[in-house]
């Protein structure tokens, strides 16, 4: 898989250590399971995971918007098989800048 991690500069190496082992999150239809893990692995309540995870951003490399070349960026591992499976994608700004001309899955 093509996923690439941005993190925030004030994440420690702990934090990032959490953002890397929750994005290799196995698409095994156990998403809730994995957070739960991760948060007794951690020792953090599901509200401190999500605060760590606002600091890394995830993007898919090989799936681009098929008008400006934007690499997709994830909201959770779990979408991943799901945007794979995708035709053609276009992301929202290059959308609203064609009036709604472009349309996903098109």
């Amino acid at each position: 898989m093509s996923l690439k991690l941005i993190f925030s500069p004030t994440l420690n190496q702990s934090a990032v250590q959490m953002c890397q082992d929750y994005w290799a999150y196995k698409h095994n239809g156990q998403y809730i399971e994995h957070i739960e893990v991760l948060c007794r692995q951690y020792d953090v309540s599901y509200h401190v995971l999500f605060e760590v995870l606002a600091g890394c951003q995830a993007y898919l490399d090989d799936v681009h918007c098929e008008y400006c070349g934007r690499p997709y960026q994830l909201d959770v591992p779990a979408d991943i098989p799901y945007i794979r499976k995708q035709s053609s994608w276009f992301c929202e700004p290059c959308i609203s800048f064609s009036g709604g001309q472009l349309t996903v899955g098109r």
